[in-house]
């Protein structure tokens, strides 16, 4: 069936993510903080237990082109997952094995101007193993054992001590998250003062494997380019491209970006110039990006357009849906709502 929906008649649902275990695809959390496991196949629903809610209070929602709320991230495999708050300071990660929901972590993303940023939090891999990734200050990002807690990124101070910055300094304020297909690089959405957003990368295996400075000054680490906005819509296309909501070009003498209409910005890494970066111009911004890596969908308001990546082509409009998510596996856009979750195949949209 292309298109399915599925009423959800508990506490409204407040975020879901991909995953692949015998119980489902989809792990869901709701307002009272439960955890369930989707089967988006049969629409089963599996109850895996629950986790504490205590939202921070955020002064002026939205003023930094992000609305705080609950986000969940969860591990391939779904054995893992990560409850945060985005615009806060603290978040929980579960161990969701074997029938089991408990706590294994504490995260603390520190205090200061932590609601200016989504919870900086991703999975990833490193020789076989899942790893956490998380923000532990507002310029320092470790890496964990998800399982046990222990930490695999120990080193050196990365604050001011004495009135001096220490070796590897890095001013820099970490924003939302992305590892790219591959596993090997990290997408960073961050800012530095002006304040102005700086878009970067780094290599995540060098980091885990080589380089514990790898995040703040390694060979690979790079600043993509400048802009106003640092909460925008982004996606990996491959391990070379990233995708991005914004097509404005950067004004050094202002320094600000120039005005120009809504589309999105594809960006290729292995040029040095972003003069080169393709723009797909739109009708309306988007609010979400996501890709197979041939076609490019974006969620605006109150609809989802489908693009050709290689050519900028406009294929369709689909009016009265609004993907939230992507699940790259099974190839369907899902719109999660309170209180239902609705998919459509991509070859439908």
């Amino acid at each position: 069936m292309n298109e399915m929906t599925l009423a959800w008649t508990g506490p409204g649902l407040l975020d879901v993510a991909e995953v692949r275990r015998p119980d489902g695809d989809l792990l869901a959390l709701d307002e009272a903080g439960g955890i369930s496991c989707i089967d988006l196949q049969s629409m089963a629903i599996t109850r895996l237990g629950t986790v504490t809610l205590s939202a921070p209070f955020i002064e002026n929602p939205g003023v930094f082109w992000m609305t705080p709320r609950w986000r969940l991230h969860a591990s391939p495999d779904g054995a893992f997952a990560a409850v945060v708050f985005d615009g806060g300071r603290h978040g929980v990660v579960l161990d969701l094995g074997s029938g089991r929901c408990e706590v294994t972590m504490q995260l603390d993303g520190g205090d200061y101007h932590e609601e200016t940023v989504p919870f900086s939090v991703c999975f990833a891999s490193a020789n076989g193993k899942t790893v956490l990734v998380h923000r532990t200050s507002w310029n320092r990002l470790d890496a964990s054992d998800p399982a046990s807690g222990e930490l695999l990124t120990e080193r050196g101070p990365t604050r001011y001590e004495n009135d001096q910055p220490p070796p590897h300094y890095l001013d820099y304020f970490h924003g939302r998250l992305l590892v790219d297909p591959s596993g090997t690089r990290l997408f960073d959405a961050g800012w530095v003062w002006q304040p102005v957003a700086v878009p970067r990368i780094f290599d995540l295996l060098a980091w885990l494997g080589s380089n514990v400075w790898e995040s703040e000054d390694g060979p690979s680490a790079k600043w993509l380019n400048l802009r106003d906005d640092w909460n925008f819509p982004a996606c990996w296309i491959d391990g070379n491209r990233i995708a991005w909501g914004g097509v404005g070009d950067w004004d050094e003498e202002e320094f600000e970006t120039a005005a120009a209409g809504p589309g999105v910005r594809i960006v290729d890494l292995r040029r040095e110039s972003s003069a080169h970066d393709r723009k797909i111009l739109m009708s309306a911004e988007p609010l979400e990006l996501f890709t197979d890596g041939r076609l490019l969908f974006a969620a605006h308001e109150g609809s989802t357009s489908v693009w050709v990546l290689e050519t900028g082509e406009s294929l369709k409009e689909r009016k009265g849906f609004v993907a939230t998510h992507y699940h790259l596996r099974l190839g369907q856009l899902i719109e999660t709502r309170p209180h239902h979750i609705r998919k459509v195949a991509t070859n439908s949209v």
